[in-house]
């Protein structure tokens, strides 16, 4: 089930789609930084033995799998996406780590979960919100299939706090910018303590996690950034001013004087009791 408005992520139905978005979902799973900013943002979700935990969102299942080996014995994790292809993936990966017997997955829209109220004590997402057109349902529903008492974590990217050096700062704004108006909402992360309140969670709290890359040992965000060129062409930057901005980049990355950081926010909250 899709809306109008949705953007890319949301559109994944033909075989090559999908390969080319489980590729680069494991990709970034496995960047340094963002194997750090998981255990921050999961520590918040704080899955216990016995949970029962819902992700919308889920794609490939990476966070699932870290989910379902927090809440074992008897727990269960519920790993929703729009992508049936994603959550094949998804399955596969449950195999190969033996956690099969703990992780359902199925295929529905996040606005519009398939479950009576109260169904699950946790509740994740991971930059879902700015993919949809209406974000406030999605919370919403999440409220409404949460027991009272029970916690939801929603983490979302802020676009516009993508730093990078060197660079032309000029050119670097207008890749930025193409980057955020390529979301339907790429500042979600700065609204998100907000949209939690609006829709009536209490103990909102709110952590800030930092994306840094320095080093171009690791692979990760350096050939993140290499993605945005054509991004930015598009949008209408020279292709010219966009090969010496890049150039620069990599040529500082060899010599060890190249900086990356993105911020994401984690935000916590807690359903009612008299939800």
């Amino acid at each position: 089930m899709r809306m109008s408005g949705d953007d890319r992520w949301a559109r994944l139905e033909d075989d090559e789609a999908v390969r080319a978005a489980a590729e680069r979902l494991d990709q970034f799973s496995s960047f340094p930084s963002e194997k750090l900013a998981r255990e921050r943002y999961l520590a918040s979700l704080d899955p216990g033995p016995g949970d029962r935990v819902l992700e919308v969102g889920a794609g490939t299942g990476d966070i699932s799998l870290d989910i379902a080996r927090r809440v074992a014995p008897d727990g269960a994790v519920t790993a929703l996406d729009p992508s049936a292809g994603l959550l094949r993936h998804a399955r596969e990966h449950a195999r190969r780590d033996g956690l099969e017997d703990r992780i359902e997955t199925v295929v529905g829209d996040a606005r519009a979960l398939p479950w009576t109220e109260a169904r699950f004590d946790r509740a994740f997402d991971h930059w879902v919100l700015l993919h949809v057109d209406s974000p406030a349902a999605v919370i919403e529903e999440l409220k409404r299939v949460v027991r009272p008492g029970g916690r939801i974590v929603c983490v979302e990217v802020d676009w516009e706090t993508l730093v990078v050096h060197p660079g032309d700062p000029r050119v670097t704004r207008r890749v930025v910018r193409a980057n955020v108006e390529r979301q339907l909402d790429g500042r979600m992360g700065r609204q998100l303590a907000s949209l939690l309140r609006g829709c009536g969670f209490s103990d909102v709290e709110v952590v800030p996690i930092v994306d840094v890359e320095s080093e171009a040992a690791s692979p990760g965000w350096l050939e993140f950034l290499e993605t945005r060129i054509p991004v930015a062409e598009e949008a209408g930057v020279s292709r010219r001013a966009l090969e010496k901005w890049w150039g620069g980049i990599r040529a500082a990355a060899a010599r060890g004087d190249y900086f990356f950081s993105l911020t994401q926010f984690a935000v916590s909250a807690s359903v009612p009791a008299h939800s």
